[in-house]
């Protein structure tokens, strides 16, 4: 039976209705965040700083939105009381998981064995004992221990493999590779916290949604990465065209998936636009690189553009507008 097409009025309702959404959440957030980071901080001389609070306040707002109430509505369920508490705890952990990487606080080794063996590690600072503590509350509180730790091996699999964007001769196949499987663990791994752990059939949607999530972000953070010295797609393999013409196979490929799944059409047309409301800035961030780089034929050309040039602004609202219709078509995209 084909799905019945994404109308432009349901998009902007339902993208108004996830924005009411965003407003409520953050009264949770904000009154149950505060507890969590004070028993982290207990004992220790050291505490999270405002800039911490909103890695974790980002982490947690797409994390929940996203992957978690997302998949929920789609099978017409609700997150519980517990399963709330592991996402905020899980959107502490990983921004600090992700310290220990690109602040060099432990070698490679070192962040495989915490890993695999968090109850032996004996933390030497503050975001180690913290990630230790947060990390065995996490564990004592998973459906599945051993699953989370499946996962979250996963994830320090291909967190290790992303250090190669830090060279220009990753090839493009590779680069895709580490781009679209950091992404997909990721997003697993907060499905293995959840109460109803995803079918394999959902295993190969999110594949493509995952990676389009981090394609997305790169395209972004062209200008930023660029100065950090990191290698993405949009910014070393400059043909935006073959760029764009995979993302739309991976949209694709995203709806056909998601159409088979044995869910109501109606709750399948609010998935899709919920989760191409992030794709939708995507396309549209690879769009001003592909008009504003014409000349730039290489990385060296690439870096000399300006903030302006390389970063697109979704404030104004005209660009809201396109997002709104960016968001419908890729939503009916076959």
């Amino acid at each position: 039976m084909p799905n019945t097409p994404v109308t432009l009025l349901k998009t902007a309702a339902h993208l108004y209705k996830l924005r009411r959404q965003l407003r409520k959440q953050n009264s949770y957030f904000r009154q149950h965040l505060p507890p969590l980071l004070a028993s982290l901080e207990a004992g220790q001389t050291d505490a999270f700083d405002p800039s911490s609070v909103k890695r974790f306040n980002k982490y947690w707002q797409l994390a929940l939105n996203l992957v978690c109430n997302s998949f929920y509505d789609l099978m017409g369920k609700q997150l519980s009381r517990q399963e709330h508490q592991r996402i905020l705890m899980m959107s502490v952990f990983g921004p600090l998981y992700d310290d220990l990487f690109d602040d060099n606080i432990l070698s490679h080794e070192k962040i495989e064995a915490f890993t695999l063996h968090p109850e032996n590690h004996e933390p030497a600072s503050f975001k180690e004992h913290a990630l230790q503590k947060i990390y065995l509350l996490l564990l004592s509180q998973a459906p599945d221990r051993q699953k989370l730790l499946q996962h979250m091996h996963l994830v320090f699999v291909w967190q290790k493999a992303s250090l190669k964007q830090l060279h220009r001769g990753i090839e493009e196949e590779e680069l895709y590779q580490i781009t679209y499987r950091k992404s997909y663990h990721s997003i697993l791994l907060f499905h293995s916290i959840l109460d109803h752990y995803p079918s394999e059939a959902v295993f190969e949607m999110l594949f493509p949604m995952a990676g389009l999530l981090q394609l997305t972000n790169d395209a972004f953070d062209v200008y930023k990465d660029i100065q950090s010295g990191i290698y993405t797609i949009p910014n070393l393999y400059l043909d935006y065209d073959r760029i764009q013409q995979k993302f739309l196979r991976d949209v694709a490929e995203f709806n056909r998936t998601l159409a088979r799944l044995p869910f109501i059409p109606e709750a399948k047309g609010n998935y899709k636009i919920t989760i191409h409301a992030l794709h939708a800035m995507g396309w549209m961030a690879l769009e001003q690189l592909k008009e504003n780089t014409r000349h730039a034929g290489n990385h060296e050309a690439l870096s000399l553009l300006s903030r302006k040039q390389l970063v697109c602004d979704m404030d104004n609202f005209p660009q809201k507008l396109r997002w709104i219709k960016q968001v419908k078509e890729l939503s009916n995209h076959q």
